[in-house]
């Protein structure tokens, strides 16, 4: 492999993000620390505080681990936890099918170097922990999975008749998985690593399995060895100890809303956008059947839309310290129970949660905790020789082909051996201008009300020209169709679907073609890099 960065102002990513990653002045009020300085990391280390009992911390991500297969490494992490100035480097990410695309590979990988670079550098064990989002219930989300199929992205989706709408991920059964396989199976080339990849799906993903076990069976199997812990909320011993952020988010709920919407006012002030919209409540409620409600305040009492029953501030309260299992964080209190449980130092974010952690350093606050150094995670576009030999006959920068396809044609044959067609008909309708000024003038002495017929005359010819010169741009285009292609092939490798490869393309297929191996090897050679740029891997 060979790595080459290039600034994240090339690619389609935000102003917010592009500001954080080169650590503009405008972005760090909204952030406790800077992610590229180590010293930053030895502060957040020194001040961290933690109360959480931790002989049930381990007891409760003991058994949680167990149940994906967790080995030796992973088991001795947590036993680790027990001891004073261990910390931990969070990242996570929703139960996806197969693991979905690549950029949850880069987040597990950028929380893995970055716990080993800290445990070298701080010279205190740091741990790489991922927080498994399994009371998500958007199911649409995680049930779909794209692969390569020729030079093209085939889109698969998981169909369960079983399913209930708004169900939580975690219980939704996996009737029907095998003919997904089937047919994943049948788009995937033959390599000499298929039948490990397979033989891996097989022992995670079966019919008896969750998309929630599945997942962190596979997560497990590939990064176990580097001694990830997997943490999520969906575990009732986890779950009672998050129970006085869940409490605490009822009961000033008012001051809650209103800190976060100050937060989102200054990021508007700033030309920010806001990544999630403020409502009432934080929380959702489970019900019976898994399915996950919001909660909804309005005034003094709290429900659900669809529910004759509500609480008042001090009933929820209650309920919840003697039924924590039947409620569920929203998106700006998972980072909240996230530090409440573990002794985070980082926690790795890709470009949308960073935008929605500059809403939250002062609601951090209000739980009396501070935000943890929020590191970006790497962000790669992978480059196979055969791409990277067609990119070099083509005259554009690799940024350049998230353009529109047709923009790159027009380029191309812009900048080919190809005839300058813009200038040849330019110069021709200039001439024809020319020579008409005299014999138009002529026709309008003899007979002023010609006049419009001899200026029609001259314009119908233009556009005679006009439709030559399609013809003409259309025929170099015929003789450069193997450039074409090329430009097309280019642009389905390195941003199908017009979008970024790592939020499109599964990467079982990597592992497919390259080996089960791939992202040990990607591990190593992205240990030297910093993540305030985007890679470009040449595999």
């Amino acid at each position: 492999m060979k790595i080459r960065s290039s600034s994240f102002r090339n690619y389609p990513f935000t102003e917010l993000f592009q500001d954080y990653t080169e650590w503009s002045e405008s972005i760090q009020p909204f952030f406790e620390y800077n992610p590229f300085k180590l010293s930053e990391y030895v502060k957040r280390s020194q001040s961290l505080r933690f109360d959480t009992n931790k002989r049930d911390l381990v007891s409760a991500l003991t058994d949680y681990n167990l149940k994906f297969g967790a080995e030796e490494f992973t088991l001795e992490n947590i036993k680790l936890l027990e001891e004073d100035d261990v910390f931990t480097v969070v990242t996570g990410q929703q139960v996806t099918l197969f693991g979905g695309p690549l950029f949850t590979v880069y987040k597990i990988i950028t929380a893995i170097i970055t716990a080993d670079k800290l445990t070298s550098e701080l010279n205190k064990k740091v741990i790489p922990v991922f927080w498994v989002a399994d009371e998500d219930h958007d199911f649409d989300e995680v049930s779909s999975i794209s692969v390569p199929d020729g030079d093209s992205l085939s889109e698969f989706t998981f169909i369960d008749d079983n399913s209930i709408e708004k169900r939580a991920v975690e219980k939704t059964l996996s009737a029907g998985l095998n003919e997904i396989k089937r047919k994943i199976r049948e788009i995937l080339p033959g390599t000499d690593f298929s039948e490990d990849l397979w033989e891996l799906l097989d022992h995670c993903y079966s019919e008896k399995e969750t998309f929630g076990s599945s997942f962190g069976k596979l997560i497990l199997q590939l990064f176990g060895k580097y001694g990830l812990i997997l943490a999520g909320s969906n575990h009732d011993g986890l779950k009672k100890l998050i129970i006085k952020p869940l409490v605490k988010s009822v009961q000033d709920s008012e001051k809650h809303h209103q800190t976060l919407n100050q937060s989102s006012e200054e990021l508007a002030k700033n030309n920010y956008h806001k990544q999630v919209t403020i409502q009432s409540s934080n929380l959702f409620h489970i019900r019976e059947d898994a399915s996950r409600i919001k909660l909804q305040k309005k005034g003094t009492q709290w429900y659900i839309d669809d529910s004759q029953k509500s609480w008042s501030s001090e009933e929820l309260a209650r309920e919840i310290e003697s039924a924590p299992e039947n409620f569920s964080p929203n998106v700006f209190l998972r980072p909240i129970i996230q530090n409440h449980i573990l002794p985070v130092i980082s926690y790795v974010a890709g470009p949308g949660e960073i935008a929605y952690y500059a809403q939250m350093r002062a609601y951090y606050e209000q739980f009396d905790i501070t935000m943890p150094v929020i590191t970006p995670r790497y962000s790669v576009t992978l480059i196979e020789s055969a791409i990277d030999r067609i990119i070099g006959k083509l005259p554009f920068n690799i940024h350049d082909y998230f353009n529109r396809i047709e923009d790159l044609e027009k380029d191309f044959l812009k900048q080919s051996d190809s005839p300058d067609l813009e200038t040849i008909f330019k110069n021709w309708k200039s001439s024809v201008s020319d020579l008409s000024k005299d014999p138009i003038t002529r026709v309008a002495q003899i007979d002023p009300t010609l006049k419009k017929s001899a200026d029609k005359t001259v314009t119908q010819f233009f556009t005679e020209l006009d439709k030559l010169k399609g013809k003409l741009y259309r025929s170099v285009k015929d003789s450069e169709q193997v450039q074409i292609q090329r430009i097309h092939r280019v642009q389905n490798s390195l941003y199908p679907n017009r979008n970024l490869q790592e939020r499109e393309v599964a990467f079982i297929s990597l592992m497919n073609k390259y080996g089960i191996d791939i992202w040990d090897k990607l591990i190593e050679e992205l240990k030297s890099e910093e993540t305030n740029t985007h890679k470009l891997t040449y595999l």
